[in-house]
């Protein structure tokens, strides 16, 4: 089947959409990893407790974008089968 200028396959588009949920998840790894940092650092009990209610929100979006990727692509699937993960 022929595309069109601008046109893009399915696959194309599946893949493109995987890329930018991988880009979010490492975005999140990132920001948990800088809280963390932050949390060691700080003094403030307060301050300390919000980041961490922070940092656990970012890991529940790690969550549901492994969840996601995991849906969209199946060899991704199979590997976190074959891995127990």
């Amino acid at each position: 089947m022929a595309y069109g200028e601008g046109e893009i396959s399915e696959l194309e588009e599946r893949e493109l959409d995987l890329e930018m949920l991988r880009d979010d998840l490492v975005g999140e790894l990132q920001a948990i990893n800088q809280y963390q940092d932050h949390i060691d650092s700080l003094e403030n009990e307060e301050a300390r407790s919000v980041l961490e209610h922070i940092r656990d929100d970012e890991k529940e979006h790690v969550a549901e974008l492994t969840k996601l990727i995991q849906k969209l692509d199946p060899t991704q699937a199979e590997k976190f089968k074959k891995e127990e993960l």
